[in-house]
């Protein structure tokens, strides 16, 4: 009984894996979390940690970066989790490369990123260091330019 028990775990895990290393893109890896809710779990994240300093050991730069790109559109999925359609809106439109992606993101979310609310809430991010100014300065003129039509 434990075996069966044992290998229906491994399959789980395995199948949770393979749906991490596929997903490619935020909502891909946010219907990969739906399926397999061992992403969400923080001993998967430890575990891709182990595989990332593993991978490392070995010299596989590929694997290293794979692991570690996956395993940041896997936090920002986990950040989502129990966001806002307003809060998903405004995060999707910070991480839209300017000009065409933040136009269709824009475009996406036109409900959200419409309102004097998200505009405000750009205006109160206040930026750590010079670098993250000129971003929340580019990104809220873009909006407004977007706004304005």
């Amino acid at each position: 009984m434990t075996e069966i028990i044992d290998t229906a775990t491994d399959d789980d895990a395995q199948a949770a894996l393979q749906a991490f290393l596929n997903a490619q893109e935020f909502e891909e890896m946010e219907d990969a979390v739906d399926d397999h809710p061992l992403l969400a779990d923080p001993s998967f994240e430890q575990a891709i940690e182990a595989l990332i300093e593993h991978a490392g050991n070995m010299g596989d730069a590929e694997a290293v970066l794979r692991f570690q790109d996956r395993l940041d559109i896997l936090y920002d999925v986990l950040d989502n989790l129990g966001a806002t359609p307003e809060e998903e809106a405004i995060e999707a439109f910070l991480n839209a490369e300017p000009g065409d992606e933040s136009t269709a993101v824009y475009a996406q979310y036109t409900e959200w990123l419409d309102t004097d609310n998200a505009a405000a809430f750009l205006d109160v991010m206040e930026p750590a260091d010079p670098e993250t100014a000129q971003f929340l300065a580019d990104k809220r003129a873009a909006l407004a330019a977007l706004r304005a039509g």
